[in-house]
């Protein structure tokens, strides 16, 4: 299993048209999302993973500046979870369009996926990719 995190606030994919990908601020960002977790993930991977591949993403979004104090702490308990935009099947395109052709040949590979999200002081992204064996 190959764990890595990478510290930057959760993001969800966005959709961009070959113009957009140069004027759209949003796309910019998310550009410079995708580029920063494929770097750290070329870190991890010597090469693409050719079987098929399970996966574990754990999102770890900020706590609202504007929350009580009881509130904050239900948050760090896990007591109480991000129900908030970007949703999690986008944010998982995002981590996807990143690792292709670095943690897999093409994200077709992964047959398994677990994945939560969760509040925290230090917003980050934990990624696990394992090969699986056919039972």
């Amino acid at each position: 299993m190959i764990t890595f995190e990478v510290d930057i606030t959760p993001m969800g994919a966005v959709r961009m048209t070959q113009r957009s990908k140069w004027k759209n601020p949003s796309a910019q960002n998310y550009l410079t999302y995708k580029t920063k977790i494929g770097y750290l993930a070329r870190k991890q991977f010597e090469k693409p993973l050719t079987g098929p591949v399970a996966t574990e993403i754990e999102f770890y979004y900020p706590i609202p500046q504007s929350w009580s104090k009881k509130e904050k702490e239900n948050a760090l308990k896990g007591s109480r979870f991000p129900t908030v935009k970007p949703d999690i099947d986008n944010c998982v395109k995002g981590i996807f369009d990143a690792l292709n052709k670095i943690a897999w040949q093409d994200d077709n590979r992964v047959v398994a996926l677990i994945t939560r999200k969760y509040y925290s002081e230090r917003p980050r992204i934990v990624i696990k990719v394992w090969e699986v064996e056919a039972a």
